[in-house]
Parts: structure tokens; C-alpha cells; sequence
């Protein structure tokens, strides 16, 4: 057997290894609490020793950011398997919301107990990028003149991250009493139309 399929073989046994504690983990928060897990609880739930699960998540939050990426991954591959020539760009990042937004109440007393738990928000900033998705929508809208071409295409995607993200806050906050998909795709129409009142006819003042 050669040394790069042992090492492929190896490669995939930690990445089961890996899923199969975030899986542990994410199970148990949902059921228990975040608080009340530990890492010999979701140690035992995947059916490996302690320190193997140490070697893998170093922090408990860090099995909290692992789950954020995988979804902003599971967005981004669902995009580029799944390319959409006539959607517009707007089109496109309405799209994209409403996915997070499923994904949310889907997973709804998971998202609750860790943004309780004040461990969402940190799992965000401590290292949960803006999706590609996000980016790739951005840019495409600026190829086709739908976005202008004189912002930059990353704050733009920011800014809808942001806007997302703090949206969801609040949702979660008021244990989901409104719909966070159509609020994010309203929120979504404003900033693409701007807040701004447009100029009054002249026409009309006279």
C-alpha cells in the first residue's frame, strides 16, 4: 500500500472522526443544554476517548463555530452546484437568506439554547467568515451592472452577512415571533433600494 493512500485512508478516518463528535455534540446541546454538555458527555455520545475529542475541538465553542461553517459550506456548495444564469443577484442573496433562515428553524432549539448561551454570537466573530455564496452573488451583480461597481464587492457581502446575522439575533431573542425569512429578504429590498426618500419632482412643488 502506498504511503499516499495510507495517508488518504488516515485523512478520512479523522474527518469521520471529527463529524461524528459534532454530530455528538450538536445532538447533545439540543437535547441537554449547552451548559450542562461536556466533552466526556459528547466524548462517550461519539464512542471515542476524551482526549481524542480534545485532539479534534480544543474549546466546546469551537464545536458551536465548526457548526456555523458547515452550513455557510453547505450554502456555498448548494450554490455552485445548483448556478442559476437568469436569477438576478438580488435574486440570488434572497435565495441564500431564506436557506440560513430554514436552516435556523429547522434547528431552532439548538440556535435558541446557544444564543442564550451567548455562544452563537461568539461562535460568529471568533471565526465564521461571510459565506462565499454571499461574495459570489456580489460579484456577479457587479459584472452585470445589477450592484455598482464603485463598492467594494466584499463590504457589500458583509453587509448583507451583518444584516443577517443580527437579524437572526433578534429572532432568536424573540423566540422566532416573526418570520425570519421574509424579514430578511425586506431587510435585503431596503438596502439594495436605500433609505434615502427619492428627490421631489419639480413638477409637483410649483
Amino acid at each position: 500500500m502506498s504511503s499516499t493512500t495510507q495517508q488518504g485512508r488516515r485523512e478520512r478516518r479523522l474527518h469521520e472522526t471529527r463529524q461524528r463528535l459534532l454530530a455528538a455534540a450538536l445532538d447533545l446541546f439540543a437535547t441537554q443544554g449547552y451548559t450542562a454538555t461536556t466533552f466526556d458527555h459528547i466524548a462517550a455520545r461519539a464512542d471515542v476517548g476524551r482526549q481524542t475529542a480534545f485532539n479534534h475541538f480544543r474549546r466546546k465553542e469551537d464545536f458551536v463555530v465548526a457548526w456555523v461553517r458547515q452550513r455557510h459550506q453547505h450554502l456555498n456548495r448548494h450554490d455552485a452546484a445548483h448556478p442559476s444564469r437568469r436569477a438576478s443577484a438580488v435574486e440570488l442573496l434572497t435565495s441564500q437568506l431564506r436557506t440560513l433562515a430554514e436552516f435556523n428553524e429547522h434547528d431552532y432549539a439548538l440556535a435558541k439554547d446557544l444564543y442564550d448561551n451567548g455562544v452563537l454570537h461568539s461562535a460568529f466573530a471568533a471565526g465564521a467568515p461571510t459565506p462565499d455564496a454571499f461574495l459570489a452573488a456580489v460579484t456577479r451583480g457587479r459584472q452585470s451592472g445589477e450592484i455598482r461597481q464603485d463598492i467594494d464587492a466584499e463590504l457589500v457581502a458583509d453587509m448583507v452577512f451583518d444584516t443577517y446575522t443580527t437579524t437572526l439575533a433578534r429572532w432568536l431573542k424573540a423566540d422566532g415571533a416573526f418570520p425570519l425569512g421574509e424579514t430578511l429578504a425586506t431587510k435585503l429590498g431596503i438596502l439594495v433600494t436605500g433609505i434615502a426618500a427619492p428627490p421631489a419632482d419639480a413638477t409637483t412643488s410649483n
